[in-house]
């Protein structure tokens, strides 16, 4: 195991508190979706029943003797109470500070930058994901507050769950006392403002959000496990209209989130971004849920039919390889082509992907026989079925999930053709999603290198099959890496988050563990390093 911590410049040493006093600004502040000359400054004004004006004020330092702009905002029931404001006319490569008044109130103060438009030497993202109150304390997002040499925080899905206290974390949050709020399953606008309000109260997520500007993508625990446009794995008919429900959800998420409105709120699905960060690199963010995935095909369908290599490969080619399967809407994969075009044309460096799922091709393994047999006695019946189907899938060289791109291999290549006709063929792509660390590389059907790919371990989701042991975990990973090109490294076994340090000379990647999330009593470890560079126009692990 690596220990220790890249040395990098270090950026104004502002902290903000974990908590505030007064009962006006209980959820904090936050900023995001930052551009040139413009950022978003959020904040909620806790307890009220009536309209507020709240000003706010934006400076060049933290004691605001260098005011820069300054104005009001009106909030009200039919938004939550939040205040959301786009300050613009700001200088590029900036930072700022930012408050809020009302009521006699001063919020905390928060912290944000935007982005450069010439030349930018180096940016450091912290790249993080699935965030589940419940599982356990946002210790990924203290240690995220407490390093001054991070520019943006990029959340890659999974901002929030949906469960109740009897569903998915429900165990583990009883047992150290963070329950869900509401105890149900959310459902409605005022569940899901509810939920966004309680994960906005945490301690270590107030400190995270003043500190640094966030970019956010939604996956799927915003709104419902596993959901596609016309529904979702975890909504059922007795829970009303998934289309009311989807709806609420988004309302819900662009009231409590630092980000941009969309001009029609019939266009909220159409979540989409191009970050430009000077001459130095292309943040694409993907909406691959809402606007145009088809419905995820279930292993519980047709694994008992699947029984000999010819059947397989069938279900492989006809069923999961249909190419009228989509992942992306229509508008999404323009958008995406747009702006590799131009990040290409303008002779970026890099051109990074957010993408909420994992994008590499991974065959599930042949599980070594003593060793998962003997295992298969210890656990309980839940467990026991979960690594007799893993099992059974590396038997049959099956992909282990097929809600993330291994069950939409034709969309993965048109996400490939796309970038192949815009001249691209050098992607870094960071993911989210799985709970587990990734370092793969990325290869089309014709096996050209398309790129690499960093995927992000959960904040306090674990990888579901940690329910077999840490031992088992680690076999797992080996078995993985052994049995797949594209899987270079990868560690289902941690939680933390990526530190992602870019140059025009390369990319360097910190794996960072957190020892538990349990306990707020915590220590952070690099556990894995990984530098990537291009070689011959194609990028590389060194």
């Amino acid at each position: 195991m690596v220990s220790g911590s890249l040395i990098l410049p270090v950026a104004c040493n502002y902290m903000p508190p974990k908590s505030t006093s007064n009962s006006v600004f209980v959820h904090g502040v936050a900023s995001g979706d930052p551009d040139h000359t413009s950022v978003i400054i959020w904040t909620r004004i806790s307890q009220s029943t009536v309209p507020v004006t709240v000003g706010w004020t934006m400076a060049t330092d933290v004691a605001f003797t260098q005011i820069v702009a300054t104005g009001s905002f009106i909030t009200n029931s039919h938004r939550d109470y939040t205040v959301k404001v786009e300050v613009s006319k700001l200088q590029p490569g900036m930072e700022y500070f930012y408050k809020f008044e009302a009521n006699g109130n001063s919020s905390p103060t928060g912290r944000t930058k935007t982005l450069t438009k010439e030349h930018l030497e180096h940016v450091v993202l912290a790249v993080v994901t699935c965030s589940n109150y419940s599982f356990g304390y946002f210790n990924v997002y203290d240690a995220i507050a407490k390093d001054p040499t991070i520019d943006v925080v990029v959340h890659l899905g999974d901002y929030i769950y949906e469960h109740g206290v009897d569903g998915y974390g429900g165990g583990t949050g009883k047992r150290i006392g963070r329950n869900h709020l509401p105890s149900h399953e959310i459902i409605t606008l005022n569940d899901y403002r509810s939920r966004h309000a309680q994960y906005k109260k945490d301690q270590d997520s107030l400190a995270m959000h003043a500190r640094h500007p966030l970019i956010v993508i939604w996956d799927d625990h915003e709104t419902a496990n596993n959901p596609w446009m016309g529904g979702a794995g975890n909504h059922s008919a007795d829970e009303g209209s998934w289309e009311d429900r989807r709806n609420a959800s988004l309302q819900a998420y662009y009231e409590w989130l630092p980000i941009r409105d969309p001009l029609k709120i019939e266009d909220r699905k159409n979540y989409w971004r191009h970050y430009k960060f000077g001459d130095l690199m292309s943040l694409i963010t993907l909406e691959s849920r809402h606007t145009g995935r088809s419905k995820q095909i279930s292993y519980n369908q047709y694994l008992p039919a699947l029984k000999n290599s010819k059947q397989v490969q069938n279900f492989l080619s006809k069923i999961v390889g249909d190419p009228d399967r989509s992942m992306l809407s229509k508008e999404m994969e323009k958008f995406l082509s747009v702006s590799l075009e131009e990040s290409k044309q303008s002779g970026q460096r890099w051109r990074i992907i957010g993408s909420p799922s994992v994008i590499a091709k991974s065959i599930s393994p042949k599980l070594e026989n003593t060793f998962f047999h003997d295992l298969k006695d210890k656990l309980a019946i839940k467990e026991k079925n979960k690594l007799e189907q893993l099992s059974q899938l590396g038997q049959l060289e099956l992909p282990a999930d097929l809600d993330g791109w291994d069950g939409y291999p034709a969309a993965r290549e048109r996400f490939y053709q796309i970038a192949t006709k815009a001249g691209v063929n050098d992607m870094l792509v960071i993911s989210g999603d799985s709970h587990s660390y990734w370092a793969n590389a990325l290869f089309d059907a014709e096996q050209k290198s398309m790129g690499v790919e960093l995927g992000s371990t959960g904040i306090s989701s674990p990888r579901s099959i940690m329910k077999l042991g840490e031992e088992a975990m680690n076999r797992y990973d080996k078995l993985n890496q052994q049995k797949n090109k594209e899987i270079v490294w990868s560690d289902g076994s941690h939680r933390g988050f990526i530190r992602l340090y870019v140059d025009h000379n390369g990319a360097h990647a910190d794996f960072i563990n957190v020892s538990t999330v349990e306990s707020r009593d915590y220590q952070s470890q690099i556990i894995h390093r990984l530098d990537i560079e291009s070689n011959k126009g194609h990028l590389e692990f060194k």
